[in-house]
């Protein structure tokens, strides 16, 4: 297969294998030669802030002289970005070859597996054969029955702010979701959590039932606009009130990892978490516009505390899932803004503009429906002199977005 012709196979890879669980992935590893069993793995769950707080392990770890592998999900501009080494994505041709790989080991073993176990699996051969001293591995979903948790004892477990999403995958209240993500800490192993106070006891319980070390990360402390955490003071690169307490937990994975052997200065902290950058959490693409990919309840609070913070007119463009708390994110966010305009992307699971709208004029906010991602941009750009932009509600219309205004030109930083 040819580079497009492997983003064609593994998308037409279903979402689920029934039954649930990594039978078949592991008869897949096995025959590939078992590659996760030859790595390292720093493994995160949660919620929110997985993917911030795997790009800034995998900066301070990089920049400790450590070849630090990067799984995350999903995308936002191509796919190569899931796949990472030392922070450069993997390159066509080999995400072809393994593709290619892959698929004929499937086929031979007779082992389907999902999209994701798939993609997983393409991605610890390739870290096995590119020789990583470490990898830094996001959960897909859940925790306990996630491809990724094929894995064996990580070098730290790591779970990220726990909150309602993916209830229909995961369980109906925050404590049956708790349980699923705290599968990711193993019997011996050693875990580190965000606060998480709703549900700490359920996390503790877990690492108690398997003989697993827990460590809570103390309350994040702004100073100044940067981060302070046990009398220490760092600067971040990603912006956003929310990364202080996933930083947080960074330092404390580190502070683990440096238990276990690994020498990481703390000139590598200091400049991994200032330097580290993100697509579409906070991301300011220019002095005035944002694009910012929470999409659950969890993460929109967390946007409207940083955008109140910026103390400026705020107008919202605003794509959303159907199967989010959507009623539930717009009353929440609408009040931030000068004025919403509503949009949609092509994909069945999203919400229709029109449906999008009625819910912010609901919520009381000066509300206009705009469909297409780029005339609802070019509406706010005109609209909005002065304001700042605020692009949120889905990942894929972070994606959009950052194509659109590339195309414009309108990246500056």
């Amino acid at each position: 297969m040819n580079y497009i012709e492997s983003i064609n196979y593994i998308h037409s890879i279903p979402k689920f294998i029934r039954p649930l669980g990594n039978e078949n992935l592991g008869k897949l590893l096995m025959a590939a030669g078992d590659p996760h069993n030859e790595l390292k793995f720093v493994h995160v769950a949660g919620t929110n802030g997985k993917g911030s707080v795997c790009a800034m392990t995998a900066e301070i770890l990089k920049r400790s002289g450590y070849k630090t592998g990067l799984f995350t999900s999903p995308f936002i501009e191509i796919f190569n970005e899931r796949i990472r080494i030392d922070g450069e994505m993997i390159d066509d041709d080999s995400l072809a070859k393994y593709v290619t790989e892959m698929a004929q080991l499937m086929e031979n073993e007779q082992a389907p597996v999902s999209e994701f176990a798939f993609i997983t699996a393409v991605a610890f051969k390739y870290f096995r054969d590119m020789k990583c001293d470490i990898v830094v591995l996001e959960t897909g979903m859940g925790g306990r029955l996630d491809a990724t948790n094929i894995i064996p004892v990580p070098e730290a477990a790591v779970i990220t702010s726990i909150g309602l999403d993916h209830q229909q995958y995961l369980g109906e209240t925050i404590g049956e979701i708790a349980s699923e993500k705290a599968g990711i800490i193993k019997p011996g192993g050693i875990a580190v959590s965000a606060p998480n106070t709703a549900v700490a006891d359920i996390l503790r319980d877990h690492a108690k039932s398997v003989g697993a070390k827990l460590i809570f990360c103390k309350k994040a402390e702004s100073m100044w606009g940067s981060l302070v955490y046990k009398t220490k003071g760092y600067e971040l690169g990603l912006k956003g009130e929310y990364q202080f307490e996933n930083a947080s937990v960074v330092v404390e994975t580190i502070d683990v990892l440096r238990g276990r052997g690994f020498n990481i200065p703390a000139s590598a902290v200091v400049d991994g978490l200032k330097y580290t950058k993100w697509k579409a959490r906070y991301e300011f693409v220019s002095p005035d516009i944002v694009i910012d990919g929470g999409h659950n309840i969890d993460g929109i609070r967390m946007l409207k505390r940083s955008l109140i913070s910026e103390g400026r007119h705020v107008i919202l463009v605003m794509a959303m899932m159907k199967d989010k708390s959507c009623d539930l994110c717009v009353h929440t966010i609408a009040p931030v803004a000068k004025k919403v305009i509503a949009t949609e992307i092509d994909m069945d699971r999203c919400m229709s503009a029109e449906e999008l709208g009625r819910l912010c004029k609901n919520a009381g906010a000066d509300c206009e429906i705009v469909k297409g991602t780029e005339k609802a941009i070019d509406t706010a750009l005109n609209d909005g002199k002065g304001a700042l932009i605020c692009i949120c509600g889905s990942l894929y219309l972070a994606g959009e977005a950052e194509k659109i205004l590339k195309n414009k030109g309108i990246f500056n930083f």
